[in-house]
């Protein structure tokens, strides 16, 4: 399994990111698994995947997901 951490995006909070693993975690054909790591409140988001293709192109597929689940609210 390939592990992308967002580390660019800064930090999230807990809730947040569950947030976003309820909207994205298991969709479209790239399977995402949605995790976090949390550092005294301060979250990371992490994805993870077993697609098989770049990490630009990973990486490019989740903000489209992401993007398009914002909009869909």
């Amino acid at each position: 399994m390939k592990e992308y951490i967002f580390t660019e995006l800064g930090y999230f909070t807990e809730k947040e990111c569950e947030k976003i693993k309820k909207a994205i975690d298991g969709k479209t054909y790239m399977h995402f698994i949605i995790t976090w790591s949390n550092f005294a409140g301060n979250c990371t988001l992490i994805v993870r995947t077993d697609y098989n293709d770049t990490e630009e192109n990973i990486k490019s597929f989740f903000f489209h997901v992401a993007l398009s689940e914002l909009a869909s609210k």
